[in-house]
């Protein structure tokens, strides 16, 4: 197959790597931690650039022009291809918004920060809304040419500055130290930081380029007990398997049995066992990366016209992923690599770049005229335009700093007000984070038809708390826009004749700061004998409903939502409701308003159409629908009845 030198355990394992992505990405029974491949990957990754960079720097042939070059037509053309591919399919298949959105990630993917981008969405990588990207397998690669722009400047810079190969092994080791605690403290605060970012992936890497450096030492070439180092690297891989699942705070502290397991098998050099070294492996590890790159593309349009199936149907898209992506490794990959070497660095180097830079410009065209709507024709349009969250750009003032980067932190984040602004009898303020911001319209309506004049202070992730805990990412605006809400909520809670509070309660109530500080505003609302409406969670459902009713609208198919109901999310809900009870049960002065007074049972807001947005929160067109029901139930009524008192 190839020289004696080849490694054939470390393209075994690259395969096995590839093959647990792959199975647990179309959801094969017994793979519910498939995703730990990408470690693997990042360790034999770290392995193979400081096996590339040191022993060329050892020789003196060292050339950073080479070095990035080589990884450049290595990762980008199959990348560009992949992805031109898709933009072709997609824009005869996806709806505006999906392929606005796959736009972005083109653009972001090709220039490696789509990991940067998924952070700042706050996307959890194991969330339903996750398989929406059709480009989200993409962030590893980011995370990995990231390590490559850093690491041979890093790497050389140590070499000069250390010279003894142990000083080097221990400084390496200390920064790979650095960057596991580092994940293991991200871990508890910041889930997508720790799963996305270099600096909490970067010890992964490190462990494989230390692998190598141990692997020069004398040492440990003589006193290598290889079987034993590749039995118990399996073993630790089994192990990771069965005890790790989505729920675990990942890379963490868990990730390190990923990791020595892989350093290990890579450390015992072993090219014997059949396991690593038989021709399907081989040829698998060789296409590993055609065949990630074509597989999750394929998984979301499986899932855009199956949302529900069969494990054999899931073994037919695998197979399919590993025949397309192989045949992209022989035709593509392969092809585009030869053809570059007969070309020269300056020529192939310049035509890929230009073939992606024109591609980057078509994406941001496609993406600024919002995915091409014209496709659709204005039935769509007009039905599509109220499946959003309120926002200052459909003519609401819910103030989502986190995504709208036009407003600023301050007092126009306090500003909002709807429902009767001209003759109010009554002032309400409505205060939460996004969960609360989904009900201005409804409390515009109600307020419209009962002279209530209310001011909305909602921001992203802002629970309705006295404290400083926070529900979102910590570096964004809506922290410091949160903080200003919940000052200001406490120095004018006395302007008010009524508080409505809204907010993501099941998560607030898995923190145990946002429950102290919901207690502390309740008892301080209370103190004031002010009254209180405290308002449920809408429905949840297990995927993002917008998106598939959006999909079934764009195909002219009637959308059925029972399939996406979850009883045991419904459940969740349920128990949060019944603790929000317990809070209005403390005084008269207390009115909490349920699902069953808001929602349909039947999940549709108007004919087929959901009130759900994305599957957590509801559109501006199921808020409204809202209102119309909590009428229809004599809401009004009951409102009136509980302000009178």
């Amino acid at each position: 197959m190839q020289q004696a030198t080849f490694r054939y355990d470390i393209n075994g394992l690259r395969a096995y790597a590839l093959l647990l992505v792959v199975f647990y990405h179309f959801n094969l029974p017994l793979f519910h931690a498939g995703f730990i491949g990408v470690d693997i990957f990042f360790v034999i990754s770290g392995y193979f650039m400081t096996k590339i960079i040191f022993d060329n720097s050892r020789n003196h042939k060292f050339n950073i022009k080479g070095f990035f070059y080589a990884r450049f037509i290595r990762i980008v053309p199959p990348l560009l291809f992949v992805t031109l591919i898709f933009y072709c399919v997609s824009f005869f298949i996806l709806n505006p918004g999906d392929f606005q959105y796959y736009c972005k990630y083109i653009i972001k993917s090709l220039t490696f920060t789509s990991n940067i981008s998924l952070l700042k969405e706050a996307d959890d990588y194991f969330a339903a809304n996750s398989a929406r990207n059709l480009l989200l397998h993409t962030w590893s690669l980011s995370v990995e040419w990231q390590f490559y722009l850093l690491y041979p400047f890093l790497f050389i810079l140590l070499n000069k500055a250390i010279k003894r190969p142990k000083g080097l092994i221990i400084t390496l080791s200390l920064l790979l130290l650095s960057s596991l605690l580092f994940s293991v403290y991200q871990s508890t605060l910041n889930r997508a930081y720790d799963f996305y970012m270099l600096t909490t992936r970067a010890w992964e890497m490190l462990a494989g380029g230390l692998v190598y450096l141990f692997e020069c030492s004398r040492t440990t070439q003589q006193n290598r007990p290889a079987v034993l180092c590749k039995l118990v690297g399996i073993g630790l891989l089994v192990v990771s398997l069965i005890i790790i699942n989505e729920k675990d705070p990942w890379p963490g502290y868990l990730a390190s049995l990923v990791v020595i397991g892989s350093s290990l098998i890579i450390f015992s050099r072993n090219n014997r066992l059949r396991f690593f070294n038989n021709r399907l492996i081989y040829t698998l590890g060789l296409a590993s990366y055609s065949i990630y790159l074509w597989h999750w593309p394929i998984h979301f349009f499986a899932n855009y016209y199956l949302p529900h199936p069969s494990t054999l149907t899931n073994i037919l898209f695998v197979g399919l992923s590993i025949l397309i992506g192989y045949g992209s490794y022989r035709f593509i990959e392969s092809k585009s690599i030869a053809w570059a070497k007969r070309k020269g660095q300056l020529f192939s180097f310049s035509f890929f770049l230009c073939i992606a830079l024109i591609f980057i410009g078509l994406a941001d065209q496609t993406r600024k005229h919002s995915g091409f709507p014209w496709r659709g024709g204005e039935s769509y349009l007009s039905v599509i335009n109220k499946i959003k969250m309120p926002s200052p750009e459909n003519g609401w003032c819910f103030y989502s700093i986190a995504t709208d980067h036009q407003l600023s932190v301050g007092l126009p984040g306090v500003q909002c007000k709807i429902g009767d602004t001209t003759h109010p009898q009554v002032k309400a303020l409505l205060f939460g984070d996004s969960y609360a911001g989904q009900y201005i319209p409804f409390w515009h309506k109600v307020g419209e038809k009962n002279a209530i004049q209310i001011q909305a202070v909602t921001t992203n992730w802002c629970n309705p708390s006295t404290g400083n805990d926070f529900l979102g990412p910590r570096t964004s605006p809506a922290y410091q826009q949160c903080l200003f809400n919940r000052h200001y909520v406490l120095d004018h809670i006395s302007d008010y004749n009524v508080i409505i509070l809204a907010g993501s309660w099941t998560k607030a109530f898995a923190n145990p700061h946002a429950v102290e500080g919901l207690h502390e505003l309740i008892s301080r609302i209370q103190q004031k004998n002010i009254p209180l409406i405290i308002m449920d969670e809408p429905y949840q459902f297990a995927e993002n409903i917008g998106d598939r009713y959006k999909q079934q609208l764009w195909r002219h198919h009637y959308f059925d939502i029972r399939p996406y109901t979850s009883v045991k999310m419904d459940n969740r809900i349920k128990a949060t409701s019944q603790q929000l009870d317990q809070l209005s049960a403390n005084t008269v002065q207390t009115l909490h308003l349920r699902r069953s007074d808001l929602f349909s049972p039947t999940h549709y807001a108007v004919d087929d159409i959901p009130y759900s947005l994305d599957g957590g929160h509801i559109s501006v067109l199921g808020s409204l629908a809202a209102e119309r029901y909590f009428i229809a139930q004599g809401g009004n009524e009951k409102l009136r009845h509980f302000l009178k008192q």
